[in-house]
Order: C-alpha cells, then structure tokens, then sequence
C-alpha cells in the first residue's frame, strides 16, 4: 500500500512541477512579446511649413518650393453606382414577351412569373413579393446580401438557397433575352453554377 502512494505522490509532483514550469514560460514569452517595439502605424501627417522654428526640421522631400504653392487636385473619383429605385425601373421597364419565353422552352405563367429564375420556387416568389420584389426588373437590382436578407428574414427554411446568380438571370427577364437565359440556365443546377 505504502508503494501506491509514493508512486501517486510522485505523480502529483511531476503534474505540480509541469504546470509551474508551463505558467513561467507563458508569462516570460507574454513578456517578451510584449517588449518588442511592434507599435501601429502612425499616419503620415503633413510637416508644419508656417512656423519658421520647424522649417529646419522639415525633410527636404517635403518642403515647399514655392510660399503661393497650390495644393494638388484630388483626383477624381467615380461615383458609385447605386440601383435605382425600384418604382422607377418599373415605369421603364420592357413589356415582357410571354410568347417569345414560351417559345423559349419557360412555362411563364404572367409577365412577372419569379419562378422562371432558377433557384425561385412558389414561396420564395411569395416572400420576395411580400417584401417589394415584384418584377424582374425590380429583382434584377439586388445585390446578393439584399437578397439573402430577406431569405434569412423569412426564416430557416430558406436558407438553403443561393441567390448568387438571380439577379443576372431577372435581368436577362426582364430585357426579353429568353434565349440567353436558357443557355444561362442550363449551366446551372438550382441557380448555382454546376
């Protein structure tokens, strides 16, 4: 009995021993680490040119050759483009060819049939139309994270769904391109590139 607790009291020291060892590595390494000069990036700020005392201080690369020296002109950015409102694309939106999409292989039941985009089923044609989303050409504005914002607020059966490629597929809709969106389609399997 006396050997099983000397080999137990032996363990409990190597167990003691490790754990104090392992604590005084993590705090010398914290240290460490801690000390190194690893500070964040300051921004370059522009030298002060109108106090004469910090001239002298100024880098040559940056001081000012000319006292009426005009600033450079920023250049000039593009502007975003942002979707128009949906109220808008609607009044100028194309007549949909019901005939032509039929003749195209599509079994469109109305101009504004969502279920043609591949991916859209009956409930979520309804739950798009629910939230706004009532033509293609109002679909084919949203970006993806618009898209699975409503899916998501619809709730956790619609999560499966992947609207990568709905918008492309709502604008070729909605511009009568019936033919472009069924080879589109048939690269797809449930609106996702196979």
């Amino acid at each position: 009995m006396s050997a099983f607790f000397s080999t137990l009291s032996c363990c409990w020291f190597w167990l003691l021993l490790g754990v104090l060892i392992g604590w005084l590595l993590n705090r010398w390494l914290c240290k460490c680490c801690a000390n190194t000069n690893h500070t964040a990036p300051t921004p370059a700020t522009k030298p002060d040119t109108t106090s004469p005392a910090k001239i002298a201080d100024i880098p040559t690369s940056a001081a000012v050759t000319s006292s009426a020296a005009k600033p450079a002109p920023k250049p000039a950015t593009k502007a975003k483009a942002t979707p128009k409102p949906a109220e808008k694309i609607a009044s100028t939106a194309v007549a949909i060819d019901i005939a032509t999409a039929k003749a195209a292989g599509f079994s469109i039941k109305n101009a504004n049939d969502l279920t043609v985009v591949e991916g859209i089923g009956p409930k979520i044609s309804e739950l798009f139309k629910d939230n706004g989303i009532k033509t293609f050409a109002e679909l084919a504005v949203q970006t993806v994270p618009q898209l699975r914002a409503i899916l998501d607020k619809g709730g956790a059966r619609y999560r499966i769904a992947n609207p990568s490629t709905w918008a492309k597929q709502a604008a070729l809709a909605s511009a009568n391109k019936w033919a472009e969106l069924k080879k589109l389609q048939d690269e797809l399997s449930g609106g996702v590139k196979k």
